[in-house]
């Protein structure tokens, strides 16, 4: 018995792996069919976004309510209700007969998605030793670059071939297998319900009020008319709940929100460090297609091979990095990739047609080496210092970090591109390279403000497990 216990069964980390490749696979096939979701139903682009971006708003605001509450219920069985919501919802997402319906089933789905993604590191931290948790976590971020290659891929076949309706009902076949493996490979251990009578309703209300409403206002920043009086409104809406919430949470008994455990220096190093990092390596994101496309004349096909190179990387590095940080800590590979991070940011800057078209591969493949070997050893550096019993609070931190992160960096480099071609056109080759250099090395400053502050995390005593 004190074997098994030593070594707990395999098997529950290759369940784990489900979560984020589905993540990244199911965002990944569903961009891909917007443009023919928008054309069946005759509706706008900027209201066929909703299906993806709702997604993102609901699993953002909801990921800590869930992980708070797996501390106080179990884990494995909010884990596994997670993947059996997504099933029942995904399919319903294929049937549905109008663009409302379609994105109410989105909402109800990211119910689920964040059932899962606010236990999957938790999971995996408790389950196996401390010496084996960045390995753990490395493969576990390897799946986010698998899903980031098979879902964009998969999508413009099946969705070409057979239909957006059908990209649904494969997602759905995912989920439910994904179901039925964790449902027998995960254990179920019941804890005390106890903690649901002191549930922290008036948080939960104000945190996903917040995080929705913040999320909302920085994503529309740079818009026009109505857009961007929503917009402000959010924020200010932001700005008010985001205080009361602190507020609260402080007088709380089992707070959604633990202020606590950013009193812990490494916790919150890591925290801030993923904000930065996830901000300046998405940055590119909306910037890059244009310049692939716009600028070099690529079609849409080359140019999604060459975007390819950073979840390559990112797969490669992933496991390598996670097993290497077990070694010798997080502090020296996530200083590093900060910086190799800033490195490739300055070299985008640099970037002229004149160059080999290849070229512009060097700092894409960086940029994915950089993340990947982030990560693992980021997040293994968050979960080592988190206590047992609040390892789905912790976890829905590190995850809400990540969208948080996404979120403002490609706010950011819209509206301060958006700012720096007033009055050019996206044809003025001129203008382009100009005004998307000044946002990359506004990124690659921060970048190194990051690499900065995870060098101050130190390697104090991880808390009692």
């Amino acid at each position: 018995m004190s074997t098994e216990a030593k070594a707990p069964s395999r098997a529950i980390l290759y369940a784990l792996m489900f979560g984020p490749f589905f993540a990244m696979f199911d965002a990944g096939l569903i961009n891909v069919g917007l443009p023919v979701i928008a054309r069946e139903f005759g509706a706008e682009m900027i209201d066929a976004q909703w299906v993806t971006s709702v997604y993102l708003l609901a699993i953002s605001a909801l990921m800590p309510i869930f992980g708070t509450l797996s501390d106080r219920i179990g884990r494995g069985r909010i884990y596994n209700l997670g993947f059996f919501t997504i099933s029942i919802f995904t399919l319903l997402c294929g049937f549905a007969p109008n663009l409302p319906l379609l994105i109410l089933c989105r909402v109800l789905q990211a119910v689920g998605g964040a059932m899962v993604m606010a236990n999957g590191m938790a999971i995996a931290t408790e389950s196996y030793p401390a010496s084996e948790r960045g390995r753990n976590l490395g493969l576990l971020a390897s799946m986010v670059a698998v899903g980031s290659i098979a879902g964009p891929s998969i999508g413009g076949v099946v969705i070409g071939m057979f239909g957006w309706r059908v990209a649904f009902y494969l997602t759905f076949v995912v989920s439910f297998a994904a179901f039925a493996v964790t449902f027998f490979a995960i254990p179920r251990k019941r804890r005390s319900d106890a903690g649901l009578k002191h549930f922290d309703h008036a948080g939960a209300v104000l945190f996903a009020l917040s995080i929705f409403a913040f999320i909302y206002g920085v994503s529309g920043l740079g818009g026009q008319g109505a857009h961007a009086g929503a917009a402000h409104a959010a924020l200010l809406v932001c700005a008010v709940a985001f205080p009361l919430l602190l507020w609260v949470e402080r007088r709380a008994p089992w707070p959604v929100l633990d202020i606590g455990l950013f009193r812990n220096r490494v916790f919150s190093s890591a925290i801030g460090a993923s904000v930065i990092s996830y901000a300046t390596m998405y940055s590119p994101t909306i910037l890059l297609p244009f310049y692939l496309q716009g600028t070099l004349g690529l079609s849409p096909q080359a140019a999604g091979l060459y975007l390819l190179s950073f979840p390559v990387a990112m797969a490669l590095l992933s496991p390598l990095s996670g097993r290497l940080s077990d070694r010798i800590g997080s502090r020296p590979l996530a200083v590093a990739a900060l910086v190799l991070n800033g490195l490739a940011l300055i070299a985008f800057g640099l970037l002229t047609p004149a160059m080999p078209q290849w070229t512009i591969l060097l700092p894409l493949f960086a940029m994915g080496v950089g993340l990947g070997m982030f990560q693992s050893p980021n997040s293994s550096a968050a979960m080592g210092n988190v206590p047992r019993e609040k390892l789905g609070a912790g976890t829905s931190l590190v995850q809400l970090t990540k969208n948080l992160g996404m979120v403002m960096g490609i706010a950011f480099s819209t509206l301060a591109f958006s700012l720096l071609m007033a009055g050019h056109d996206l044809a003025d080759a001129q203008a382009y390279l100009a005004s998307a250099r000044t946002v990359y090395w506004v990124a690659a400053a921060l970048s190194f403000l990051g690499a900065w502050i995870a060098s101050l995390r130190g390697q104090p005593a991880a808390p009692p497990r």
